[in-house]
């Protein structure tokens, strides 16, 4: 059933506008009686069904109600370092579809991309739009929230700060597997931060940083992931290993 995104849904009535109306009434043509999910990214979705369809809104009842159960049982924070745009529309598209709650983009030494002010104000809008269309296709009823860009400090910062766990997935780690990590903290974790670097990887320093601010480095496996699928790969194996805790 096709899903849309509307904030503040409340009340037996509601009406869309905007985007998702325009989608509902001119690109589906949708008419009164067609069914449709609307959630408002609080974890809930709301069985609705078109009662009108106006050239501005369109009017649907709300029929029904539940708790989605597609979310993780444990919210993951991936820091990802700035890459090509492209790779990184793809990280946060995929890591949506693999469970991860929130995006923190990061500049790092080795990044190739840096954008000035203006230029990361859009790029986080983009990547805004991305995680909200990548939610509604997947089946989420979160929509995974996408930070401002931040340093590398206010980075290391965090992690000095933070009382969760945080996992560094370095490619030069070869003796701790995030596998192991994550059985150590099944009981007491509900929330999991990962670390990606660029293209060109982390700095020997930018790893000593974190590691030595409370970060654990691991690795993901024997094979080398790329900037942009380390993340999903990460995403994907703690949620394997929560699933049903």
């Amino acid at each position: 059933m096709r899903r849309f995104f509307k904030e503040d849904i409340t009340g037996d009535t509601v009406k869309v506008s905007g985007r998702e109306a325009k989608h509902i009434a001119r690109v589906l043509r949708m008419q009164p009686g067609d069914e449709l999910i609307l959630f408002d990214g609080s974890g809930v979705d709301y069985l609705c069904a078109v009662s009108a369809v106006g050239e501005q809104e369109v009017t649907v009842l709300v029929k029904g109600s539940s708790v989605s159960k597609c979310e993780l049982p444990v919210k993951i924070t991936l820091f990802q370092a700035v890459i090509k745009s492209d790779h990184l529309d793809y990280a946060v598209q995929k890591c949506t579809e693999a469970g991860v709650d929130a995006f923190v983009p990061f500049l790092s030494e080795r990044c190739v991309k840096r954008p000035d002010a203006k230029s990361a104000k859009k790029l986080v809008e983009k990547e805004r739009r991305i995680a909200l269309e990548a939610a509604k296709q997947c089946g989420r009823s979160r929509i995974p929230d996408v930070s401002g860009l931040c340093s590398f400090r206010e980075l290391v910062d965090f992690v000095r700060h933070t009382d969760g766990l945080v996992l560094l997935a370095y490619e030069n780690e070869k003796q701790t597997t995030i596998k192991e990590v994550l059985q150590q903290n099944l009981r007491r974790e509900k929330g999991i931060c990962v670390i990606v670097g660029p293209e060109g990887g982390f700095a020997e320093h930018e790893v000593s940083a974190l590691v030595d601010a409370g970060a654990v480095a691991c690795t993901l496996g024997t094979l080398i992931f790329r900037a942009e699928t380390a993340g999903v790969a990460a995403a994907a194996m703690i949620g394997y290993e929560f699933m049903g805790k």
